[in-house]
């Protein structure tokens, strides 16, 4: 039997039989390739969920969306401190970094303490309150994993911001303009780093967490760091103004949790439907939903349309907010 790499454009064209293994995050491809048959072991990313124990309570509400629209979601990682209480779901592991968390400037240390004890190339790594509010582009995702294993990119930001609008001016070259798009990003730009959804090459990563900070910190300070790195360069999917809603992973920019709505859970960007669906399976409490951020925004109610965001939008210098959450409320 004869094993043989084959490009992932390929693959996606292929019908194949999978199999999955105890964590989902590896399958087996088997197919006739130009009358030969192929075995391809491909192990998909592992989604790291970054948590402690003050917002552990947002993870099933989290947990839920990544599961929701990642089809075939692969195993789910866990990192914090105390165990939280969590859902009976398959494919979801707790990892304690500690016994607790001693103090919130040593963040980055307890992250890259047990990344360094990992093997994985790449690594799909996010904050537990950034909610996905659509489906994960698969075709853009194989042709990411792809990219970054064969070239020198330290990080992916896979959703709509910061995204590729002139005023930005951060697209270098245009790698992919076909059914979805990904781009280069220039160095000495803003938001270089951020902590909301990303693939993220490991090294790199643990690079970008070897002094001591904390999360907010972590995207001012170590942007300067990463535009000053001639080892690696980032890349992004967003598609401003055109298919912006082509990017990898759509995602609500807002957190779901910040000091300034305390009490609050902001379900920017979430079909009513899913918020009503979470609500039912007592996810989310509707007493302490909002749509909207910072001091702009409203109860959420399942009455809320496209034309009050568009009101929502034109206040407080959030005009952004119409042309990423628009299709989410006609």
């Amino acid at each position: 039997m004869v094993h043989y790499l084959v490009n992932m454009k390929n693959i996606l064209s292929m019908k194949y039989i999978k199999w999955y293994n105890k964590y989902n995050n590896l399958y087996v491809i088997i197919k006739k390739y130009n009358n030969i048959k192929v075995i391809i072991f491909i192990i998909k990313m592992i989604i790291y969920l970054v948590t402690c124990d003050k917002t552990s309570y947002i993870l099933p509400a989290t947990i839920y969306l990544y599961k929701k629209f990642y089809r075939d979601t692969p195993l789910i990682r866990i990192l914090g401190f105390k165990k939280p209480i969590l859902p009976d779901w398959e494919n979801v592991e707790f990892i304690s970094m500690a016994p607790k968390q001693e103090t919130i400037q040593k963040w980055s240390k307890y992250i890259h303490d047990y990344l360094i004890t990992l093997e994985d190339e790449l690594i799909f790594f996010a904050l537990d309150d950034f909610f996905p509010i659509d489906y994960i582009n698969k075709e853009c995702l194989s042709y990411v994993s792809d990219y970054m294993k064969n070239n020198n990119v330290g990080f992916c930001n896979v959703s709509q911001e910061p995204s590729s609008c002139k005023k930005r001016n951060e697209v270098d070259e245009i790698l992919f303009d076909e059914s979805y798009f990904v781009y280069k990003r220039k160095k000495n730009i803003n938001y270089q780093l951020v902590l909301q959804p990303g693939i993220w090459n490991r090294k790199y990563l643990i690079e970008a967490l070897s002094i001591d900070i904390t999360p907010w910190q972590f995207e001012l300070y170590r942007t300067g760091w990463a535009n000053n790195n001639n080892n690696y360069y980032n890349i992004a999917t967003s598609n401003l103004p055109k298919e912006n809603h082509t990017c990898l992973m759509p995602y609500s920019e807002q957190s779901s949790l910040s000091s300034k709505w305390t009490g609050y859970i902001s379900v920017l960007g979430l079909k009513h439907e899913i918020v009503e669906n979470m609500i039912k399976n007592k996810l989310l409490n509707k007493e302490k939903l909002i749509i909207g951020a910072w001091q702009n925004f409203v109860l959420w109610n399942k009455d809320f349309n496209e034309n009050d965001l568009l009101l929502l939008s034109k206040k407080q210098s959030h005009g952004h907010w119409y042309s990423l959450y628009n299709k989410y409320y006609t």
